[in-house]
């Protein structure tokens, strides 16, 4: 009966968790959001969506690839598939809890693939410095292609965050969560000072992972397969980029936009994303503010950003969050049907 009830509780709790995410995003709509919302999916072309979706997905692919010529050096090599299935794992995660992702697929692959977790984590971390590299590369293509349009385009936070207004916590509820970190700083502060000169066993085991966590960040320096993993990550980006692009064309008033405006939407939705959970919000309202000010730069002054506007950001925003949350609950599925293999084998 207790394995009965194991095995139904990690099929359902996937499921539970996909439910819970989609319900905790369209709740986070207001009325006019979820208006936006409904009637952009209606007249939107679906090919453009799906084909956006299959980018996508090769994008994911490829920094699974990309992930193990990382960890090879360090005398690791994991399946593609167990690559990919902690990096969606990690997707989830992050959607969660922020910055959560990348402990999350250093510890699947711990539990799949026996990768330390200091080793994997620091693999990641020098992961990310490539990235906000390439990020920079693509920004900076974005202003080389927007240069006779920087002032006004830097002038749409004022737009973006007037319709903002409405949504923001108050004073009294920010200066609160300072105080808050803050503390949880202070508290960490003594607590790991306390460890360093009081625990001497935990304090070899900070050691050892600090140790690791140095050779897993310089592992990029010491791989042999420095073109593969160059060319992985220049495909990523390339995916991003593409994926992003193509669903323009899956509605009639952006299909025409040009391509400096796709550039400025790519890098104000990746902003987006960066400062707010998920994108929540934020992401749709960036995108839109941009391709309001392409599309109609006088209502920007008058009416704000312009209702369809929002809605084509939260298509393109819900397409890739949809994508993410499947593949990640489907990883998540898989990965526990493998530790459960491994737990049989081991106990032969």
């Amino acid at each position: 009966m207790k394995k009965i009830l194991i095995t139904t509780l990690k099929i359902v709790l996937p499921i539970v968790l996909g439910v819970y995410i989609s319900w905790y995003f369209w709740t986070s709509f207001d009325e006019e959001q979820k208006d936006q919302f409904l009637l952009v999916f209606e007249q939107a072309n679906y090919f453009w969506v799906f084909l956006a979706l299959l980018i996508g997905f090769m994008s994911h692919l490829s920094r699974a690839m990309r992930w193990k010529y990382a960890l090879k050096p360090l005398g690791y090599e994991p399946t593609t598939f167990s690559s990919y299935n902690a990096i969606m794992i990690g997707y989830i995660a992050n959607i969660l809890v922020p910055r959560m992702g990348e402990a999350s697929r250093a510890g699947v692959l711990k539990a799949t693939d026996d990768v330390p977790f200091d080793k994997g984590f620091g693999s990641i971390v020098a992961e990310r410095v490539i990235d906000v590299i390439c990020l920079a590369l693509v920004s900076g293509g974005a202003l080389l292609f927007n240069l006779d349009k920087v002032s006004e385009l830097l002038s749409l936070k004022e737009v973006i965050n007037e319709a903002k207004k409405g949504e923001e916590v108050s004073g009294d509820g920010s200066s609160w969560i300072i105080y808050i970190l803050v503390g949880l700083f202070i508290l960490g502060v003594v607590g790991f000072l306390i460890i360093w000169f009081r625990v001497p066993a935990l304090k070899d085991k900070i050691i050892g992972f600090l140790k690791g966590l140095k050779e897993g960040l310089i592992s990029i320096f010491k791989m042999k397969d420095r073109v593969p993993y160059l060319l992985h990550t220049l495909n990523i980006w390339i995916c991003y980029v593409a994926m992003f692009w193509v669903v323009f064309y899956a509605v009639d008033f952006t299909s025409e936009l040009p391509v400096k405006a796709i550039m400025a939407g790519f890098v104000a939705g990746t902003i987006g994303f960066i400062i707010v959970q998920g994108g929540i919000g934020t992401y749709p309202l960036m995108v839109g503010a941009v391709i309001t000010f392409y599309r109609n730069p006088e209502f920007l002054a008058t009416d704000g950003i312009q209702p369809e506007d929002t809605g084509f950001g939260m298509l393109v925003w819900a397409s890739q969050t949809v994508l993410i949350v499947l593949l990640g609950l489907i990883s998540l599925i898989l990965v526990q049907r493998k530790k459960k293999k491994l737990k049989a084998a081991a106990a032969v």
